[in-house]
Formats: C-alpha cells, sequence, structure tokens
C-alpha cells in the first residue's frame, strides 16, 4: 500500500476534477495561502446567471475570497470557527455584502483551506438552527470524500490556521 501525503492527495484530487485553486484574479496579485474549493461549490461560483443580481453577488463574493488567497488581514468579521470547535469547520463571512455570503470549509494546516460550501446568511437562520448545522455537516462530508483518511486540522487558535490574523474572537462558545 502506498501512502500518499496530503498534499499528495490535494494535487491528485486538482488533477481529478475534485477541488479547484482559487487564483487571485487582480492583475499582479499572486498567492501567498493556498485557497481550494470544492467541485460543486466551483460550479457555483463559476457558473453564468441570468439574474444580473447574482451574477455580480458570485463575482464579488470571488473577489473576496481573493483577500484571503492573496494573503490580506484576516479579521474576526472576516473568519469565525463554528460550534463545535472539534470539527475544524470556519466560515468566511463577507458581512458588508448584502445579501451576506457565507463560505464554510475546513483547514489542512496553516493557510491551506477547503472551501466546501457556501450559503447566504438570510438563509441560515440562527447560529444553532438546523439549517448551520446541515451546511456543516455538508462541508465535513465533503471533506471525508475528499481526504478520507486525514483529519482537517482543528483548533481554537486562528494563528494556527492562517497568518496575518488581527486580534480579536474568532470563536463563539455555546453559552
Amino acid at each position: 500500500m502506498t501512502y500518499m501525503s496530503i498534499d499528495d492527495e490535494i494535487i491528485d484530487r486538482v488533477r481529478r476534477g475534485m477541488l479547484f485553486p482559487l487564483v487571485p484574479r487582480a492583475k499582479g496579485e499572486v498567492p501567498t495561502r493556498a485557497f481550494f474549493v470544492g467541485e460543486k461549490m466551483w460550479g457555483d461560483l463559476t457558473a453564468s446567471y441570468e439574474d444580473q443580481d447574482l451574477e455580480y453577488r458570485m463575482g464579488e463574493l470571488q473577489a473576496h475570497l481573493d483577500h484571503f488567497a492573496s494573503g490580506g488581514r484576516i479579521g474576526p468579521k472576516y473568519l469565525r470557527l463554528l460550534h463545535p470547535a472539534c470539527d475544524g469547520v470556519w466560515e468566511i463571512r463577507n458581512p458588508e455584502a448584502d445579501p451576506s455570503m457565507r463560505v464554510i470549509g475546513l483547514f489542512v494546516r496553516k493557510d491551506v483551506f477547503i472551501a466546501a460550501e457556501m450559503a447566504f446568511r438570510k438563509d441560515l437562520d440562527g447560529w444553532q438552527s438546523r439549517r448551520w448545522k446541515e451546511v456543516k455537516r455538508r462541508a465535513s462530508a465533503v471533506w471525508r470524500g475528499l481526504f478520507f483518511n486525514e483529519r482537517p486540522l482543528v483548533t481554537v487558535s486562528v494563528n494556527e490556521v492562517v497568518s496575518g490574523a488581527e486580534d480579536g474572537r474568532y470563536y463563539k462558545n455555546r453559552a
């Protein structure tokens, strides 16, 4: 049996069209963090939409995600660890946009993020709702489908998952 490192597995999943690297689109921007998007989410991000507002929102979301890949400063309004912390599921938030969107994913290691799901915040209800739990479960299922034998990076310390993080509260306990 041949053992593949997680890096080898990522390369394999990219080759097989299961993961897609997000490369900053702005001229002169180079990736300093690795950001990979799952197959379904990639299809949603890159699709053409007849609804011009939705088309605009998807372009705006891609630009927001480029901020991560290009090494922009990360604050707690941008990135949050979701409850329970032991699952290692994080959200990238775009609260300034209307309607706000959330990208749900997990970290392979510091500065390597796998985006698995996205949703409009208005569709998720309260942060402990059934819809939130479903989107977190789907993100974890995408992870398991990609990396069956690997665990995501699990920590409550933002500095262990991303470089360039501002001081702040990135995790909210249940209580």
